[in-house]
């Protein structure tokens, strides 16, 4: 039972952690608390699922049409939303509603046009695997694989090309980067596709496992964002440390008590984290210079 528990956290917490990463590079390099993260989660199941049972496509080409929805819409709220923002200095604040008010309206859109019940994508039985005393089904194990396969190249991507440079260069010195001419729009557009396509991936694959209503985006954010906080705030490899744990937390607690507290558990683990660690697991205290 422990073990299926633990193997249950670790596909949870993956699916966490690809969200996260997506919200934490958006975050970090813009200080946008981008709470349309949500809807483009919501938005990539939702097209995953019109592409396979409206139109008929195969699970495969809908996948992938589904994860390039999400790319989509991230890169149309940074375009006419966030950018025109941008230019005209608005306050973070400003953005931050703005961006609520982005969520609030496709979330009642997509409500009105498919329904607030839960859809399913996949209804028979899916096949499983035995690893020991653990079972896992094929879905379950391609959450694994994609966070496996995902969050090195991602890590890769940031730390040795010259997109991942300009992105860093961003998120330390923003001012700097645009007096040595760099196209600050363009590598914004780019931060906000590859944000999106992190919490597309996530969310095509959660839908297989376990189905979609139109509020499931804003649990996948604010999951991203206690795990963000979690693991330190402008550290990615904390993001995913704090996304497993959190999803591991809630799995093993199941055991002990109703399902229906885990978004009040880790709620109270970030309380924890901000009162005893704000810097997080691998963060680091900064002056107030830093800041």
């Amino acid at each position: 039972m422990v073990l299926q528990l633990l193997a249950n956290g670790i596909v949870t917490g993956c699916v966490y952690a690809l969200v996260a990463l997506g919200l934490g590079l958006i975050y970090n390099t813009t200080r946008i608390f981008h709470i349309a993260h949500g809807i483009v989660y919501t938005f990539s199941a939702y097209m995953f699922y019109t592409f396979v049972r409206s139109l008929g496509l195969n699970v495969l080409p809908s996948f992938l049409l589904g994860v390039i929805s999400a790319v989509v819409l991230g890169i149309m709220i940074e375009a006419f939303l966030y950018w025109p923002f941008f230019k005209k200095r608005a306050s973070l604040m400003i953005v931050f509603i703005s961006s609520l008010g982005v969520y609030i309206f496709l979330v009642n859109l997509i409500a009105m046009l498919y329904g607030n019940e839960t859809k399913v994508l996949s209804p028979g039985v899916e096949r499983t695997f035995h690893i020991g005393s653990m079972i896992l089904t094929r879905i379950q194990i391609l959450e694994i694989l994609a966070f496996v396969l995902l969050f090195p190249l991602f890590v890769f991507v940031l730390k040795t090309t010259k997109l991942g440079k300009l992105i860093r260069a961003l998120s330390d010195n923003p001012t700097l980067l645009t007096v040595l001419g760099a196209d600050v729009r363009k590598l914004r557009i780019w931060i906000f596709g590859l944000g999106s396509f992190l919490a597309g991936v996530a969310s095509c694959l959660t839908a297989l496992d376990v189905g979609l209503d139109p509020h499931v985006g804003m649990e996948a954010f604010l999951m991203a964002a206690v795990s963000m906080i979690v693991g330190g705030i402008g550290n990615f490899e904390g993001a995913a440390l704090g996304a497993l744990i959190l999803g591991i937390v809630q799995n093993m607690l199941i055991w002990k008590i109703s399902a229906r507290w885990t978004e009040a558990l880790a709620f109270l683990i970030l309380v924890l984290f901000l009162l005893f660690r704000p810097e997080g697991l691998m963060g680091r205290r900064r002056r107030l210079e830093e800041v």
